[in-house]
């Protein structure tokens, strides 16, 4: 589904407010590729262990820009996995109604860095973002690629209150922090 172009600005304001209401920080992130790793240089927070999941559904020179940061590792051991401190994903889509970011889970880096790390930063491309998740399963939008896969909708960090009051960070990451790249 191509998007109408007098539409976009609406269907990103509205992700960003509803993802900040789900307790994610969103920030909009300009083309080059420099500006992407300034950003995530920041977003990592001096994490020792990155994991850097596929680089699917963004331009190779994106994520290439990223791969020689200190710290990064695009093919970790399990003992890396269990204690990198921050994960990189590319959304496959983000759902502005929710503020939801889309993660395609067929590779086991996709899974872990989204799933599994305290910091969860996930990079968007905001003309994938769609106005419900419904509209992700209309075979016109962004090409009918929803209708092929195993994906997971992320809405803010992860949190419980099955004990109590609302606890965040318990079975996933304490944090997620969403670059939307314009």
């Amino acid at each position: 589904m191509k998007q109408d172009v007098a539409v976009m600005p609406d269907l990103i304001a509205i992700f960003e407010e509803n993802a900040a209401a789900a307790a994610a920080t969103v920030q909009r992130v300009a083309s080059p590729a420099s500006n992407l790793r300034q950003a995530v240089e920041r977003a990592v927070n001096g994490a020792e262990t990155i994991v850097l999941g596929p680089d699917e559904f963004l331009p190779s020179s994106l994520i290439s820009a990223l791969r020689d940061l200190p710290g990064v590792i695009s093919q970790p051991t399990d003992q890396q996995l269990s204690t990198a401190g921050a994960g990189i994903t590319a959304a496959f889509a983000g759902v502005a109604s929710s503020g939801s970011v889309c993660i395609v889970i067929g590779s086991p880096l996709a899974s872990a860095a989204s799933l599994l790390m305290p910091l969860h930063i996930v990079l968007l491309n905001a003309a994938r973002i769609v106005e419900r998740p419904s509209s992700l399963f209309e075979p016109t939008c962004l090409g009918g690629e929803a209708l092929h896969r195993d994906m997971v909708l992320i809405t803010g960090p992860s949190a419980t209150a099955d004990m109590g009051p609302l606890v965040r960070g318990v079975h996933g990451p304490h944090r997620l922090h969403i670059l939307l790249l314009e």
